[in-house]
């Protein structure tokens, strides 16, 4: 199976909060088949944004969480327009997501996205395109750091 698909991404989050997008993201990520139990991987993704901040800064967020729920690691991106309060390093809201799921197993794989990801999220012209690109666009990009 492929880490990141094309249905994996959804540029039209409605979440007006970090917790209705990380519910998002669950649900998301069950409807792609990453995931076997929404509820139980958004536990988890609320457990390790307790732990710390997600939140990168620029206005984007990586949430991930290891989970039990996950059945394969995967990429989810999401984009919205709503601000969402995310406690980010620069204090400033978030509208753009990366969300990474691991399966609780994974240690070395969700070290290697999370490296991956945000070495990248210096480059502007990446964030540039994630911020602003096409579905496909997003899967192109990100496809080609996480490959």
């Amino acid at each position: 199976m492929e880490i990141m698909t094309i249905s994996g991404i959804n540029l039209e989050m409605q979440g007006k909060t970090k917790k209705e997008i990380l519910q998002e993201f669950a649900d998301l990520a069950v409807v792609n088949g990453k995931v076997t139990d929404a509820a139980g991987f958004y536990k988890d993704l609320c457990l390790r944004e307790e732990e710390s901040t997600t939140g990168f800064g620029g206005g984007i967020a990586i949430p991930h969480a290891k989970s039990a729920f996950v059945a394969e690691v995967g990429v989810l991106v999401g984009r919205g327009e709503n601000q969402v309060a995310w406690e980010a390093m620069d204090d400033q809201p978030v509208h753009c997501w990366i969300c990474l799921l691991v399966p609780e197993t994974g240690g070395q794989e969700h070290l290697r996205l999370l490296s991956q990801l945000s070495r990248k999220l210096m480059d502007p012209e990446f964030v540039g395109k994630l911020k602003a690109g096409t579905k496909s666009e997003i899967l192109t990009l990100v496809q080609g750091v996480i490959s």
